[in-house]
């Protein structure tokens, strides 16, 4: 039996190997059908990223929300809590005059290293965000070492870090939005089925549920409509995320 020579071989599989910009016509004629979701009545675009997202995570929305907020106002002093923009620059190169990223596990150009509740800032800020990063500030599904059940001062070192931002780290008539996903962390769901948020001294709040229903597409609800029996803390795959918005 002839065997094809190697070379040729390497030559067939080489004609194989699809470009960048091949492999991105390719989704992007896969996701034509779904490109856009509501939020807050406005059509956003959903977010695609090599970075973590591919569409099919929440991120596919909560970056384009945070961004819907942040083209919202002129801000001139933003706080980031938890570094995930960083990742993101190009899509959100023209969105930052000037921008702080405090995180307590990270280290990078441009991060403070350190937890949110200790960080005090020379001037308040007037936009503070934060994307997938209050969920961790408990428990952590056990993976957070520092954490002490029943030694918060509200019900969650989440809620307790969202007090301290509103007291001490934003200006008054400033905003803060917190993206987080809901069915992941027990503390957080309890938290935002709390009343919690209405002893952190903002003026007013606002939450907003996004629900998946596909793995490519989702949609605007409300609180009241999420059924949490359904949630199941054994897997990593979330169905919701909430958003919340503060004012102070």
């Amino acid at each position: 039996m002839n065997k094809r020579p190697r070379h040729h071989i390497g030559k067939l599989i080489l004609a194989q190997v699809l470009t960048t910009r091949q492999i991105m016509r390719i989704l992007d004629h896969k996701l034509s059908h779904y490109r856009y979701f509501t939020f807050n009545g406005q059509q956003l675009a959903y977010f695609f990223h090599s970075y973590n997202c591919f569409r099919v995570n929440e991120r596919a929305v909560e970056v384009p929300i945070i961004k819907y907020y942040l083209d919202q106002g002129n801000y001139q002093n933003v706080l980031e809590i938890g570094n995930v923009t960083n990742y993101y620059y190009d899509y959100f190169r023209q969105s930052f005059v000037k921008k702080t990223v405090v995180d307590k596990g990270e280290q990078g150009y441009g991060v403070l290293t350190m937890d949110i509740a200790d960080y005090i800032a020379p001037e308040p800020f007037d936009f503070v965000f934060s994307i997938s990063t209050f969920e961790h500030m408990d428990s952590d599904r056990g993976r957070n070492p520092d954490y002490v059940p029943g030694q918060s001062e509200l019900i969650s070192y989440a809620a307790d870090n969202i007090r301290h931002v509103g007291r001490n780290l934003l200006a008054e008539g400033g905003k803060f939005v917190l993206t987080a996903p809901l069915g992941y962390a027990q503390e957080w769901d309890e938290t935002i089925f709390s009343n919690a948020f209405d002893q952190c001294g903002f003026t007013n709040y606002r939450v907003a549920v996004l629900r998946r229903l596909t793995e490519l597409t989702w949609e605007q609800t409300q609180l009241a409509e999420v059924d949490r029996r359904a949630f199941d803390y054994s897997t990593t795959l979330v169905n919701y995320v909430s958003v919340v918005e503060f004012v102070k």
